[in-house]
């Protein structure tokens, strides 16, 4: 991604200055200054992008279920599940994530007939959502981690 961002602007800077060049307006060192100004920036540009795609990012897991909870498993970072033994419903947790760190979190019945279902929100809205019914039903959410 780095790349390809400073590739797309050097060649939009270079393409603008061959213009300016052949119209007489520049010299060459001209062009090579301002080559390297562009060049900088686009570093710069795509550093940041860089740093926002990379950085941390905060994820809610919530669990609802109309029967108890044998647990609930989720991803907590470092990519390191976390358990949760015989949770009440409603459970909910908020864990800040890092890098493509996919957000998960999975929840078992203990037993009991009825459903349990996992959500997983990023700034407030749903990005994941299952539902389980039956015996020791299982919902597993998996999301794609959320960028920019």
């Amino acid at each position: 991604m780095k790349r390809s961002v400073r590739h797309a602007l050097s060649a939009l800077a270079l393409a603008g200055l061959a213009v300016t060049a052949a119209a007489g307006c520049g010299a060459e060192e001209s062009v090579k200054k301002a080559v390297d100004e562009v060049e900088q920036s686009a570093s710069a540009a795509a550093d940041e992008v860089e740093k926002k795609a990379n950085g941390p990012f905060e994820v809610t897991y919530e669990v609802t279920a109309d029967q108890p909870l044998d647990s609930v498993e989720y991803e907590e970072g470092r990519a390191a599940q976390k358990s949760v033994e015989s949770p009440k419903a409603p459970w909910r947790t908020t864990v800040t994530l890092k890098d493509m760190t996919p957000p998960s979190v999975m929840v078992t019945g203990a037993g009991e007939s009825g459903s349990v279902t996992c959500r997983i929100l990023y700034k407030g809205k749903v990005i994941k959502e299952k539902t389980a019914k039956g015996e020791f039903a299982n919902a597993s959410c998996v999301a794609v981690a959320p960028r920019l």
